[in-house]
């Protein structure tokens, strides 16, 4: 295992380690309020302010998304903002989906060199893109068309599912498939665990409610988060010491998160979840500015 000393290009020893529970407490709370498993922030978190490879960052930060989101599913689960059938669809298709994100990862890796100016460049405007794309998503709210009914209940072809705990029927069973499929890619490739696309994904294509997509998104990034970290560590991509001291920071942020979750209106959720992720965004842009001009 990487030892403390050989992790991050800024800190080493306990002081890592106090950096590393304090992001995993502030990940924790957006966990079980937003239904994510943080992977979004943390890992640019990692790579930025921290100063850790980009591969070993990924790798960890879904091992340590296992962790939060089972935490925030179980407390979801007993408030029933979960909806099951929707939940094992989109995780199936996620964990398919994860293997494959893996893969290319270690593709781009390799075919970019292990530390090479321009994979750095590729992973941090990747991060940018989906970042932007999650906040206009958020932003403009549930996808309810003039008939009343979301996205995949308008999208044609069979078969066909209907998901009770939501009340929505006659959805798009291929569509529900791939959306799990290509957030699970992403989850592969980015390490951002998946929630920051599912939870708007659940509001604008399926048609949850906003708390019914927090809880649901925690179920398939828990899934796939898992299938993710299999794969990455496999390769070395995981150290323990990073995801053990954001999971020991996460543990009490979690239950806050949900804490506030359900007290808080659908609407609010959405917009400050919008302005995390425009942070996250910002930090993003300005690193990768940074990097442009350097190189």
């Amino acid at each position: 295992m990487t030892g403390l000393d050989q992790l991050s290009g800024y800190l080493s020893g306990l002081p890592l380690l106090f950096v590393l529970a304090g992001l995993g407490a502030v990940i924790g709370v957006l966990t079980g309020l937003f239904g994510v498993g943080g992977g979004f922030l943390i890992t640019p978190l990692l790579i930025v302010v921290v100063g850790i490879d980009e591969s070993l960052a990924i790798g960890s930060s879904l091992s340590f998304i296992i962790g939060t989101a089972a935490a925030g599913l179980r407390r979801h689960a007993r408030l029933k903002n979960v909806e099951p059938r929707s939940m094992l669809i989109l995780s199936g298709g996620g964990m398919c989906g994860a293997v494959f994100g893996v893969l290319l990862h270690q593709y781009l890796r390799s075919a970019l060199g292990g530390g090479a100016f321009d994979f750095r460049v590729l992973i941090r405007g990747l991060y940018l893109i989906l970042l932007a794309v999650t906040v206009w998503l958020v932003y403009r709210g549930p996808g309810r068309h003039v008939s009343g009914k979301s996205l995949l209940q308008r999208l044609p072809g069979w078969p066909r599912v209907d998901l009770p705990a939501a009340g929505l029927r006659d959805l798009s069973l291929l569509g529900l498939c791939l959306v799990g499929v290509g957030v699970g890619v992403l989850n592969g490739l980015l390490g951002i665990g998946g929630g920051v696309l599912f939870m708007p994904v659940l509001l604008v294509a399926v048609g949850l409610s906003p708390h019914q997509a927090v809880g649901t998104s925690l179920g398939v990034v828990l899934f796939s988060s898992i299938t993710g970290a299999v794969q990455h560590g496999r390769v070395g991509n995981v150290s323990l010491w990073i995801a053990m001291a954001l999971l020991v920071g996460s543990t009490l942020g979690v239950q806050v998160g949900v804490w506030l979750c359900d007290r808080l209106h659908g609407t609010r959720i959405r917009r400050y979840f919008a302005a995390i992720v425009l942070l996250a965004a910002v930090l993003v842009a300005l690193d990768l500015a940074v990097k442009v001009v350097r190189g």
